[in-house]
């Protein structure tokens, strides 16, 4: 009987099993279960299924592979060299321990996000986040989901009830007011811009870095905003369309007065205008809308307590200058005979035809009363000199009647026998 030493039936065992069933285990190069010709490019070649509590590969190629009894080729992980990509659902992951983090293929490390331990941060643009599921969600550092903050999430709702909230970025796929969707509202979406353009916008509390009407920053601008009230204290206003439900004037309801608004001009048609102090860029119209061009036009009386007039010509005091040409009461007679009216004085025509003007008429006037002034005085003179002459003709007369009656006595005497 031939001998067979261990190592030769070691040898002989090894060549039984390489060449059983389906398996090839050569003594160098790849293995294979469940085929004969193994993959070269792979160590262990498996055609068939294999069930592990634990695997440690550098580089596995198998038709299926089981977890603890499930298959990892049936979830929704994919394998791609390195990278294992997770492509349906959520995963939650208490802990993150990675070199690279990719969000969307970017590099979150060099992104705008930060990693500080287990938190993530974002600090730079905007965030579009479709759906957002988190144990815990910050805000400036405080939980939105403790009692304390006024913030309440309803499935995928966020609502705040208390105080203001200041944004600086929106973006949203939706964005609802009072319940009421703002994109099929007045309300305009325009990238960051949101404007309304109908109807009246009814605001509590407005909480901005920057408010612009009409494309001027209101902050900088004189309004002033006194909690729900808007006002403008210096300069004027210009307003291309105003539709409000109620205008205020002086705390007075323009809409339904009878101010009547034409341009850049405010008239009243109806009643009385108390005004303490009035200051307008236009023409304000009393009883009239048509003004004629002037500042303040009256259609009826006007009465004041007082009423000054300040001219930018001169005041007729030339009148009593020596160089004056004072016009002579015989020339003022033939002109008013030829023309009906003093001169340099309108005449009713004229008058009728284009109105007086107070300060000047009163510059007129006073220049006539000047003017006879002097001639009162110029006849005063004469009277004064024609009184002197009488005196002297009255004691001439009384010399004369004296000398008369004298020479009556002495022709009597004469006469006698």
């Amino acid at each position: 009987m031939k001998n067979f030493t261990p190592f030769s039936l070691l040898i002989a065992l090894i060549a039984c099993v390489s060449t059983y069933g389906q398996n090839s285990f050569p003594a160098s190069g790849s293995v294979g279960i469940g085929t004969l010709t193994p993959n070269p490019s792979y160590a262990l070649d498996v055609n068939g299924t294999v069930n592990a509590s634990q695997i440690f590969a550098t580089q596995l190629n198998v038709t299926d592979l089981l977890v603890n009894g499930s298959a990892v080729q049936s979830s929704p992980w994919t394998i791609n060299g390195n990278d294992l990509s997770y492509t349906t659902g959520s995963v939650e992951v208490s802990t993150l321990d990675a070199t690279a983090l990719l969000l969307n293929g970017t590099n979150v490390v060099s992104s705008p996000w930060t990693i500080n331990g287990n938190d993530i941060s974002y600090t730079t643009g905007d965030v579009d986040v479709a759906t957002l599921n988190a144990t815990n969600i910050l805000l400036n550092g405080s939980p939105i989901d403790s009692g304390s903050s006024p913030w309440t999430i309803n499935g995928n709702d966020l609502s705040y009830t208390t105080g203001s909230v200041e944004v600086s970025t929106l973006e949203a796929t939706s964005l609802l007011l009072n319940g009421t969707n703002v994109v099929s509202s007045p309300w305009t979406i325009n990238g960051n811009d949101l404007s309304y353009t109908a109807g009246d916008i009814e605001v509590g509390s407005l909480d901005a870095t920057s408010l612009l009407l009409n494309e001027t920053n209101v902050v900088s601008s004189p309004w002033t905003i006194n909690g729900n009230d808007l006002s403008y204290t210096a300069g004027d206003i210009e307003v291309g369309s105003l539709d409000a439900t109620s205008l205020l004037l002086n705390g007075t309801n323009v809409v339904s007065s009878p101010w009547t608004i034409n341009g850049n001009d405010l008239s009243y048609t109806a009643g009385t205008v108390g005004v303490s102090n009035l200051n307008a860029s236009g023409s304000v119209g009393i009883g009239t809308t048509n003004t004629q061009g002037y500042m303040l036009a009256v259609a009826g009386n006007v009465v004041a307590e007082a009423v000054k007039v300040e001219l930018q010509g001169n005041w007729p005091d030339f009148v009593f200058e020596k160089e004056y040409d004072l016009i002579g009461l015989l020339e003022t007679e033939s002109f008013i005979k030829k023309y009906g009216h003093l001169p340099n004085v309108p005449s009713a025509e004229e008058v009728k035809q284009n109105g007086i003007s107070l300060g000047e008429m009163d510059a007129k006037l006073l220049q006539k009363i000047e003017e006879l002034t002097l001639h009162t005085i110029q006849q005063q003179k004469e009277i004064e000199d024609l009184k002197a002459a009488n005196q002297k003709l009255d004691e001439q007369n009384k010399l004369i009647q004296n000398l008369l009656e004298r020479l009556e006595k002495v022709e009597n005497a004469s006469k006698k026998p």
